[in-house]
């Protein structure tokens, strides 16, 4: 790619419900736990970072940190200087917020509807190998990043410009098609190879909340199949049954406890800054039906 990557570095999630949320993600999904943070948060592992997700107990039951990874503390510096340039506030974090996210150094700052961004650098090595008994092919990360994250904004076209001009992404494909019997527009935002580190999503101007899902890529379709396996024998709401999406990801849906989708996924195109957009009139080659 010829622009500086960014990529999803992190996920948080304030819940209602933390002990689900680990059931989930450790007896089901295959992470394992990071480390117990001093601002109460929770951390778990999918890789041989510190921490990919955490969850800190709260009322919202909605995204609260979307953590964007730069490669190093220059290329951090100029993607932080044209956030500010387009005037949006930042507020750089003190040294124990940014270790509570296992990064070097954090600036928070929010998009124009609000949504919690965060830009970091020099993500923590944990002192440890990543080893899962349920997932020992691991995941799908390294400079991709820890998979993508939809959510939704309520104004699709303000939001793309804001992303691409003010955060830095670009967009590889956008969408436009029914969803469980509700219209939805989504445009698909690119960092690195992975075909979409973020996807806005945009429902008529609703926002019930922001997180719709976020997705975690294995290296297998039998990696797949597993988790499909465990999702069900756990009692795992699916959303959406096994399919095929049109940029190739085979995957499934199921609940979070707090209601926000997840996805684990395979296979999939990679793009790169020659990638020629295009736009979707529904969302899936085949499958991802809902299991009612």
């Amino acid at each position: 790619m010829n622009r500086m990557p960014l990529w999803l570095e992190y996920l948080g999630f304030e819940v209602s419900d933390p002990a689900g949320w680990r059931r989930l993600l450790i007896d089901v999904i295959g992470l394992i736990p990071g480390s117990e943070n001093p601002d109460g948060s929770l951390g778990f592992r999918m890789d041989d970072h510190a921490q990919r997700l955490f969850a800190i107990e709260g009322p919202r039951d909605d995204v609260c940190a979307i953590g964007l990874g730069t490669r190093n503390a220059e290329e951090f510096a100029v993607h932080l200087r044209r956030i500010e340039a387009a005037g949006v506030a930042v507020e750089m974090a003190s040294s124990s917020e940014a270790g509570a996210r296992h990064v070097a150094a954090l600036a928070r700052f929010r998009d124009p509807w609000g949504a919690p961004l965060e830009l970091t650098y020099g993500a923590e090595i944990a002192a440890t190998p990543f080893e899962s008994k349920l997932q020992p092919a691991g995941f799908v990360t390294g400079p991709l990043g820890l998979g993508h994250l939809l959510f939704l904004v309520p104004d699709l076209e303000a939001a793309s410009r804001f992303y691409c001009d003010v955060v830095g992404f670009k967009v590889s494909d956008v969408g436009s098609g029914p969803l469980h019997g509700v219209q939805v527009d989504a445009t698909f935002l690119f960092g690195t190879p992975r075909h979409h580190s973020l996807a806005l999503a945009s429902i008529g101007g609703a926002m019930p909340r922001f997180g719709l899902h976020f997705e975690m890529h294995v290296p297998t379709v039998d990696d797949v199949g597993r988790a499909y396996d465990r999702a069900l024998n756990a009692g795992v709401p699916i959303s959406n049954t096994l399919g095929r999406h049109y940029d190739g990801v085979l995957s499934f849906y199921g609940k979070t406890p707090s209601g926000i989708d997840f996805e684990i996924g395979t296979d999939g195109v990679m793009v790169d800054d020659n990638w020629q957009t295009q736009h979707l009139t529904s969302w899936s080659a085949w499958g991802h039906h809902s299991p009612d």
